[in-house]
């Protein structure tokens, strides 16, 4: 059954159509790797998908109910999550303060956090055991700010995992990390989902990582999708060959 569903999901920006009339599903459980180049639409639809925009046309279906102009925070809420590019961490508390910041908005406490994070309660046990699972526990109560970058990244999807999604969409999950390092950040994200219901969209330009962990691939062009299918029938797409890969 298909978590979330476009239909003719349209952005524009004055005369410039950033997203054309897209029309796709993900199923719960399922990992789908988008791909484009620069320009391509694909941080628009995220953003369309996440509440950041509102939409020119069309409609977004989540959980069985149409989104409409719903906002960031009530999508999040209600399980349509986002981990982005540029890690949304405080870099002044620790990984087990942030994960336990988003565990509290998670649970709907409209208290500072600054007074909800001194507090003794299961969030802390929670957010160490994701820690743990991610395998950056060790450095949990090391301020974010001196972790390594691929750490933080990291630190991210557990913030984002702790608000328990239905749907995480994944914004470049291995920018700027080093080579040597993407696969096992990757590895780590596809041992977490393996063993959930959690639904995966994520956003890559290395077509090796997009080969290897995507399940299915959606390639956009100019805004509007050119083809939709495994990795394998879009990878050797001829359009997908010239316009993306830089082929000839």
């Amino acid at each position: 059954m298909a978590v979330l569903q476009t239909r003719e999901l349209t952005k524009t920006f004055g005369e410039l159509t950033a997203v054309d009339s897209v029309d796709f599903a993900i199923d719960s459980g399922e990992i789908v790797g988008i791909i484009g180049p620069n320009g391509a639409g694909k941080t628009t639809l995220v953003n369309l998908l996440t509440g950041v925009f509102e939409s020119t046309s069309g409609e977004i279906v989540f959980d069985g109910r149409t989104l409409g102009d719903s906002p960031v925070y009530s999508r999040a809420q209600s399980g349509l999550v986002r981990s982005f590019q540029i890690p949304q961490i405080c870099d002044d508390l620790t990984p087990v303060e942030n994960v336990r910041s988003a565990i509290l908005t998670r649970e709907g406490y409209n208290k500072s956090l600054f007074t909800v994070l001194d507090w003794e309660d299961d969030t802390r046990l929670e957010a160490s055991d994701l820690l743990e699972e991610f395998g950056i526990v060790d450095q949990q109560e090391t301020r974010a700010k001196a972790i390594p970058h691929g750490d933080k990244k990291i630190l991210d999807v557990c913030m984002s995992i702790a608000m328990r999604p239905k749907l995480l969409v994944l914004d470049e999950p291995t920018s700027g990390v080093a080579t040597e390092n993407k696969y096992t950040i990757m590895e780590r994200l596809r041992s977490y989902f393996e063993t959930s219901e959690v639904a995966v969209l994520f956003i890559e330009h290395d077509m090796e990582l997009i080969a290897e962990y995507a399940e299915r691939v959606v390639a956009m062009d100019r805004g509007r999708k050119i083809i939709d299918g495994t990795p394998e029938e879009v990878l050797e797409d001829e359009t997908v060959k010239r316009r993306i890969r830089g082929e000839e």
